[in-house]
C-alpha cells in the first residue's frame, strides 16, 4: 500500500469456529485454551505477578497485538495484585490490523475476561500507521498500539522495558518478526534484568536473542507443544526512576489546558491552573466548535501525528458530555479542490473518510459544545483567576508565578505554559515565535433548506439542535471586524458556497470572537520549552499553538506532555514528537547560521 496512511487489514479464516488464522495459515491463539497459553507463556513466563505486586510503573513490550488477548490478559492480573498506585503501560506493535468486527467476534470466545474485552473492542484503533494510544481504568492501564511493519515501529519506540512478549507468528511463516535488527532494538528497549516470553523454541530465535544480550532457556511448553523460551537482558544500564512531579502549575485556560489537567489527574497529580476569567474564558469558548482532523495528501510524522491524535480526541470525547459526532461533509476550496480530496480518500481508506461526488464525507467528526466539554475534562481542578504577568525562578529550582501587582499567583516545581494567544509572561528565555489569529463566529436565526449535517470548505457551518445555524470564521490578519462586520462576511462567505442556505440565514442571535495561537509551520508544540541556542529549559514546558484545531490535536499532546513530566512512554512516535517539540524553531535558526545547539 505504497503512498498510503494505512496499514491493510488482517485476512481472518473463520473456517474453524473460534479460532481465528491468518492468511498464511497461523493460529492468533490456542484452540485449546487461549487465555490459559497466555497465562502460562507470557504472564507466567515474565515472571508478572511479582512484577505487578511491587508496583511503579510497569511497561510491557509485545511484538504482535493480533486480537489483543495478551494486553487483556495482563490488565486483568495486573488489576488483580497491583497496589493502587500503579501504572501500566502496554506497547505492541501490528503489521496487519484486525477489524474492529473480527477483533470484537475473536475476543467473544473468552467470557472470563469479562467487560475488558468489550472496552478494548469499543474502542479498537483504526488501521492508521503509527501509534494510537488507549486509557482504560481510569488512567491506571495504558494501551500504545503500533501499526506499521516491525522494523519501522521498533525504530520509533523509545522507552525501558520491564518485559517482553514475543507473539508473532511463526518464526518460518514470517522471518521478519524475528531478525537480527529486532532483537537489538529490543535490547535498546530494555533495562538490566527485563524478562522475556515466547512460544517459540526455533535456533534462530535462540541465537538471535543471545547475540542481543538476553540469557535465554527452555521450559517446559503449554498444551502440545513441548517447549518455549523463557529469558532475561543481561545488558543495559540501570536508568534512574523519574521522581514524582510534585506540584504543577498550568498557564492557560482552553482547551490546552483542560486536556492537560485530564492527562495529569489520571496519574494521580492535581495541577493548578492559572487562567485570567477561567476555564474557557479564551479562543476555547465559543458557543460551539467544529471537530475535523487536519488532513495531509502525504505520510509524514507529523501528518500521522495528527491524525493520531484526532483519533484519541474522538475516543476520548465520545464518553464525555459536549460531543455531537454527526459527521462532517468537506468539501472543496480553493486550497483543496476536488482532485487533492480524492487522494486523501484514498490514502486513508478504511477509517472512517469516505469520497463523495462534492467532497469527502468526515464520519468520525462532528461538533463541540467547548464550554460544557472543558468542565468534563477538568473537573474540580483549582483555578486561578488572575493575569500572569511574570514567571520567576524560585530558590529551590521551581517556579514561582506572579500577577501585575507582583503578588504570588503560584509556586510550582513544574509549570506548563498552554496560553493560546496570550503574550507569555515577562521572566522567560523562551523560543517559540507565537503569533495570534483573530477569528469570529456567528450564530443565525434559520429558514432555509434542511442541512443534513456540518459542513467545512474552508469557512464553515453547523446546523445546532435548536433549529439554529452556526457559521465560521473570519480568518483576516491585522485586521479588526466590528461584530456587525464579521457577520457579514461570515454571510456572504455562506452565500457563495450554497446560495439557498445562505439566503437562508436570518438575523445574528449570537457573535463570538476570539484570537487563537499560531506557529510558523501551523502545526502545535509540544514538549520541554528551550532558549535559543536549543538548550532545554528545566522543568519547563510548552502546549500551544493549536490554531482553529484545539479540540482535534489537544488531548493526545497533552498525554505527550504528562509523560514527559512523569517519565512515562510517550503516544507519540520519536520523529512525530521531533515534528511538533518546541525545539524545532531553535534548532532550524541554528542550521541556517551553521551553529550546533547547546550542549
Amino acid at each position: 500500500m505504497s503512498g498510503s496512511l494505512v496499514r491493510p487489514f488482517a485476512h481472518i479464516d473463520w473456517s474453524e469456529p473460534g479460532t481465528p488464522r491468518a492468511a498464511g495459515g497461523d493460529v492468533y491463539f490456542s484452540a485449546e485454551d487461549g487465555l490459559a497459553e497466555t497465562q502460562a507463556v507470557f504472564l507466567d513466563g515474565c515472571r508478572l505477578r511479582e512484577r505487578f505486586a511491587a508496583g511503579g510503573t510497569i511497561i510491557i513490550g509485545e511484538l504482535g497485538f493480533g486480537t489483543g488477548l495478551n494486553f487483556l490478559a495482563a490488565w486483568q492480573l495486573f488489576e488483580g495484585v497491583a497496589p493502587a498506585d500503579a501504572r501500566l503501560h502496554f506497547i505492541s506493535l501490528e503489521g496487519f490490523p484486525l477489524s474492529q468486527g473480527d477483533a470484537r467476534r475473536a475476543l467473544s470466545a473468552f467470557p472470563a475476561l469479562g467487560g475488558k474485552a468489550d472496552e478494548l473492542a469499543d474502542q479498537w484503533p483504526p488501521p492508521l500507521k503509527g501509534p494510537h494510544r488507549r486509557v482504560f481504568a481510569g488512567g491506571r492501564v495504558m494501551l500504545t498500539v503500533f501499526h506499521d511493519t516491525v522494523e519501522a515501529a521498533l525504530h520509533e519506540m523509545d522507552f525501558a522495558a520491564d518485559a517482553w512478549f514475543l507473539d508473532g507468528f511463526a518464526p518460518a511463516l514470517n522471518g521478519a518478526m524475528w531478525s537480527a535488527d529486532v532483537f537489538a532494538h529490543m535490547a535498546r528497549l530494555s533495562k538490566p534484568g527485563t524478562r522475556l516470553g515466547t512460544f517459540t523454541v526455533a535456533g534462530a530465535v535462540r541465537r538471535g536473542l543471545q547475540g542481543a544480550g538476553f540469557t535465554v532457556e527452555k521450559v517446559p511448553g503449554f498444551g502440545r507443544k513441548r517447549e518455549r523460551l523463557e529469558g532475561v537482558f543481561e545488558g543495559g544500564v540501570a536508568a534512574p526512576v523519574p521522581a514524582k512531579p510534585g506540584r504543577i502549575a498550568i498557564m492557560g485556560g482552553g482547551i490546552a489546558a483542560a486536556s492537560l489537567v485530564h492527562a495529569l489527574k489520571a496519574r494521580g497529580l492535581t495541577p493548578v491552573v492559572i487562567a485570567q476569567g477561567g476555564l474557557g474564558a479564551g479562543a476555547s469558548g465559543g458557543m460551539a466548535a467544529l471537530f475535523t482532523p487536519r488532513l495531509e495528501a502525504a505520510d509524514r510524522p507529523h501528518v500521522r501525528a495528527t491524525l493520531a491524535a484526532f483519533d484519541h480526541a474522538r475516543t476520548l470525547y465520545s464518553r464525555l458530555d459536549g460531543f455531537h459526532p454527526t459527521g462532517v461533509l468537506r468539501a472543496p476550496s480553493g486550497h483543496d479542490g476536488a482532485g487533492r480530496l480524492s487522494r486523501i480518500a484514498d490514502m486513508m481508506a478504511g477509517t472512517g473518510l469516505s469520497g463523495v461526488d462534492d467532497g469527502l464525507i468526515l464520519e468520525k467528526a462532528g461538533w463541540v459544545e467547548p464550554l460544557r466539554l472543558l468542565t468534563a475534562l477538568a473537573g474540580d481542578v483549582p483555578v486561578v483567576d488572575a493575569y500572569a504577568a511574570r514567571v520567576e525562578r524560585h530558590s529551590a529550582g521551581g517556579w514561582r508565578v506572579l500577577d501585575t501587582q507582583e503578588e504570588l499567583l503560584a509556586e510550582a516545581d513544574r509549570l506548563i505554559l498552554a496560553p493560546g494567544a496570550d503574550a507569555l509572561p515577562e521572566g522567560l528565555d523562551i523560543c517559540l515565535p507565537m503569533e495570534p489569529l483573530p477569528g469570529q463566529t456567528a450564530r443565525f436565526a434559520y429558514d432555509g433548506p434542511p442541512i443534513p449535517q456540518p459542513m467545512a470548505w474552508g469557512h464553515y457551518l453547523a446546523p445546532l439542535p435548536d433549529g439554529s445555524v452556526l457559521a465560521g470564521a473570519t480568518h483576516e490578519r491585522g485586521e479588526r471586524f466590528t461584530p456587525e462586520q464579521a457577520a457579514e462576511a461570515i454571510r456572504s462567505a455562506v452565500g457563495a458556497f450554497d446560495p439557498d442556505i445562505g439566503a437562508g440565514l436570518g438575523p445574528v442571535l449570537e457573535h463570538w470572537g476570539a484570537a487563537r495561537c499560531v506557529l510558523p509551520d501551523r502545526l502545535p508544540a509540544a514538549g520541554q520549552a528551550v532558549r535559543a541556542d536549543a538548550s532545554v529549559i528545566d522543568g519547563l514546558y510548552m502546549l500551544t499553538g493549536f490554531g482553529a484545531r484545539g479540540f482535534a490535536h489537544a488531548p493526545l499532546l497533552a498525554e505527550h506532555v504528562a509523560s514527559l513530566i512523569c517519565g512515562e512512554p510517550s503516544p507519540l512516535e520519536r520523529s512525530g514528537a521531533a515534528s511538533l517539540d518546541p525545539a524545532r524553531f531553535a534548532l532550524r535558526a541554528l542550521r541556517r547560521q551553521g551553529k550546533s545547539p547547546a550542549g
